[in-house]
C-alpha cells in the first residue's frame, strides 16, 4: 500500500477554488506563486492535521452520503443533447464506482464536511455532471461523497501534517466501496475510475482490494486520470496490472495527464520520473503511461480531431439544479474538435477551442481541469465496448456476474 507521502505525490502540488463551469480538481503541478499570480488567495488551515476537528463521518447505509446513485435523479443522470445512447443504468449489467477530485477549498477543517452544501452543489455540478455522467450509458453509477483532504493540504508545509488528511479521506472511500459491495453489488461487474485526488485513492484501492481475489475477478478496468502512474509501478498495483492496449482489454489500467500542444510538459514530466526514481530506487520503468482517450488503443498514439466523436462544452445559462428540475441535459457534444497524441507520457492536444469551453490551462500548458470533457464521447464509447466486452468474456468462461 502507498504510504501517506507517496499519496500526496499523486496529487501534486495544485490549485483548487471555485471558478464557474471549469470542472475544478486537484492532483496537478502548480507553485503556490502561480496560484498568487492569478489573483487567489493561498488559505491553509491555522492548526495542523489533529489538532482541528474532524468533520462527522458519513453513514453510507443513507443516500444524502451518496453524490451519485443509480436508483434517484442525481447529477450522474445527465446526458448530452445529442447523445445517442442516454441514461442506461436501470438495464445495465455493469457498476461504475467513480471517486471525485478534490472540490473543497476552505480552511476550518482539513478533510469537508459532508453537510457543506455549497461544496456538495459544486462537486454535482463541475464533475458528478460533466464526469461521472460519461459512465451512464455502460453502467450504474455510485459516487460517494467523502471528507475529501482540502485544497490547502497539497501545499501546506510538513509540519501541518497535510499528508493524514489524505489518508483521512481514503478511509470514508473505503468505507463507502465497502458499503457498495455488501448491499448493491450482488456479484455485478464494476469500473473503477477516479480523477485526479479520486484517481490517488483508486490507487489506493489496487493496492488493497486489487490484490483480492474476490474484488478483482469483477473488475472490468481502472480509470485512475489525471496523475501520472509510470510503466514500472504496474507490477506493484494490484499485484500487478497491465496498460489496457486495446478498447476492448479488460482487467486493466488506462491513464493520461492533457497538456495544450504548445505548452511545455518537461518539468511535469521530470518531477514525475523523479518521484518514481525516488519511490523504487531505479530509473528503469520512470516512463509515464498514457493511453489516449481518443483511440483507447496503445497501436494508435496519434489521433487526428476527425476521430474525436464529441468534446463537451460548458453550460450556459441555467445551472444543474434547474437543468434537473426540467429534465434538460448537458450541451450538445461538438465533434471534430481537437486531436490529441501521446508523447513522453503525456496526452497532447490540438489547441483547445477558446469560445464556448471552460478551459484554465494551467503551467506548462497543463489541462488538468478539461481531461474529461474534452474527450466526453469517446471515453463514453468506450466504457460501454469495454463493459460488453467483459460481459461477454465472462460468457464464454463461465465467470459471468448475476445481474440485478
Amino acid at each position: 500500500m502507498p504510504t501517506n507521502s507517496s499519496l500526496r505525490s499523486r496529487c501534486g502540488r495544485a490549485l483548487a477554488t471555485i471558478v464557474p463551469l471549469v470542472v475544478l480538481t486537484l492532483g496537478v503541478a502548480v507553485r503556490p506563486t502561480w496560484v498568487a499570480a492569478q489573483g487567489l488567495p493561498i488559505r491553509i488551515p491555522d492548526k495542523p492535521f489533529g489538532e482541528l476537528p474532524h468533520p462527522p463521518a458519513p453513514d453510507y447505509a443513507r443516500p444524502e452520503f451518496w453524490a451519485a446513485l443509480p436508483d434517484r435523479r442525481d447529477a450522474a443522470d445527465v446526458v448530452p443533447e445529442n447523445d445517442p445512447f442516454g441514461d442506461r443504468q436501470a438495464t445495465a449489467a455493469v457498476d461504475v464506482f467513480y471517486i471525485h477530485p478534490t472540490t473543497y477549498r476552505e480552511v476550518a477543517f482539513w478533510n469537508q464536511p459532508i453537510a457543506d452544501t455549497a461544496t456538495n452543489d459544486w462537486t454535482d455540478e463541475s464533475v458528478i455532471a460533466r464526469q461521472a455522467s460519461v459512465f451512464n450509458a455502460c453502467c450504474k453509477v455510485y459516487a460517494p461523497r467523502y471528507r475529501q483532504a482540502t485544497s490547502a493540504a497539497v501545499y501546506a508545509s510538513a509540519d501541518k501534517k497535510p499528508l493524514e488528511a489524505y489518508e483521512f479521506a481514503w478511509q470514508d472511500v473505503r468505507a463507502a466501496f465497502l458499503h457498495y459491495m455488501k448491499h448493491w453489488n450482488h456479484g455485478r461487474p464494476y469500473i473503477i475510475v477516479g480523477h485526479s485526488q479520486g484517481a490517488a485513492h483508486v490507487e489506493r484501492w489496487l493496492n488493497e482490494f486489487g490484490k483480492q481475489p474476490q474484488y478483482r475477478k469483477l473488475l472490468v478496468a481502472a480509470y485512475p486520470i489525471g496523475v501520472a502512474f509510470s510503466v514500472g509501478q504496474l507490477a506493484t498495483l494490484g499485484g500487478g496490472i497491465e496498460i489496457c492496449s486495446t478498447p476492448t482489454a479488460t482487467n486493466c489500467l488506462v491513464s493520461w495527464n492533457t497538456f495544450d500542444r504548445a505548452g511545455d510538459a518537461a518539468g511535469y514530466v521530470r518531477q514525475s520520473q523523479a518521484r518514481y526514481t525516488q519511490r523504487f530506487g531505479k530509473t528503469e520503468g520512470a516512463a509515464i503511461i498514457c493511453v489516449n482517450p481518443l483511440s483507447f488503443e496503445a497501436s494508435k498514439p496519434k489521433v487526428p480531431a476527425a476521430a474525436n466523436f464529441g468534446a463537451l462544452p460548458a453550460r450556459r445559462g441555467v445551472g444543474l439544479a434547474a437543468s434537473l428540475a426540467a429534465g434538460t441535459n448537458l450541451p450538445a457534444l461538438e465533434a471534430g474538435r481537437l486531436g490529441a497524441d501521446c508523447d513522453d507520457g503525456v496526452l497532447r492536444v490540438d489547441s483547445p477551442p477558446k469560445e464556448g469551453y471552460a478551459i484554465v490551462p494551467l503551467p506548462g500548458g497543463m489541462l488538468h481541469f478539461n481531461d474529461f470533457d474534452l474527450f466526453y464521447a469517446n471515453i463514453r464509447l468506450n466504457a460501454v465496448a469495454r463493459a460488453d466486452a467483459f460481459l461477454a468474456l465472462s460468457a464464454r468462461t463461465g465467470r459471468r456476474a448475476l445481474a440485478r
